[in-house]
């Protein structure tokens, strides 16, 4: 199989092949690695037990588990991006409000109302971030360890909000992450980064050469990616 795109959940995966359809793998309890059959989309995000994806038309279709609404995206609404967190999910409308819905304990799918967004990334459990037109973070929900708190002056060009940490680029491809700092995850190397993405317990960047380097817990290999291998880099904004 080939993919344009790629989005790891809990303990499952789901991919886009060129044509939009989606293949997915790993765990399916609850129908989260069963994709509707006949779909086709440009974006896909997976979370904790469900997964979301966009439709050409913006639409958002969802599958898996639904016990708070993270899998009902309200209906008639369309989206240019969608996150997928652990039991809520958020998506930016065109004009970059932001949309969530699902569980919203401690106000993680509670955006503030007169914010727009250029990307947005949904924490697994306690919080959700998103990114001004300007660069600026803003998060919210719930702020143990001062994960829901960037810091001050500084601006980014993307940004990746996990459990208990988030992690942003600036400008000049540094990354910068804040909030719990187990296992060194929260402490990315002194490199510069094309794109970055933030796991439960640690954190992976890709730099321009395609190359992949990761930091944190490592206690399953997924801190160590294999050698000599490297990776799609794209610098487009997603979807």
């Amino acid at each position: 199989e080939t993919f344009v795109a790629v989005s790891s959940g809990r303990d499952h995966v789901c991919a886009l092949r060129p044509d939009g359809a989606a293949v997915c793998w790993g765990d399916n309890d609850r129908g989260k690695a069963s994709p509707p059959a006949g779909e086709t989309f440009v974006a896909v995000s997976s979370g904790w037990y469900h997964t979301c994806a966009l439709r050409a038309d913006g639409a958002a279709v969802c599958w898996g588990r639904d016990n708070h609404g993270q899998a009902s995206p309200p209906a008639g609404e369309t989206f240019v991006a969608v996150s997928s967190g652990g039991d809520h999910t958020c998506a930016l409308r065109a004009d970059g409000a932001a949309v969530c819905w699902g569980d919203n304990d401690r106000g993680k799918a509670s955006p503030p109302p007169d914010e727009r967004f250029v990307s947005i990334s949904s924490g697994f459990d306690k919080h959700t971030c998103g990114l001004r037109p300007g660069g600026a973070a803003v998060c919210w929900g719930e702020n143990e360890d001062y994960f829901s708190t960037p810091p001050r002056g500084e601006t980014f060009t993307s940004i990746s909000s996990n459990y208990y940490h988030t992690c942003g680029l600036r400008a000049d491809g540094t990354a910068v992450c804040w909030g719990e700092n187990e296992h060194g995850r929260a402490s990315p190397p002194d490199e510069t980064f094309v794109s970055i993405s933030t796991g439960q317990h640690h954190g992976c960047g890709l730099r321009a050469d395609g190359t992949a380097v990761c930091w944190g817990r490592d206690d399953h290999g997924q801190a160590s990616p294999p050698a000599g291998e490297t990776f799609a880099v794209s610098t487009e904004p997603w979807p």
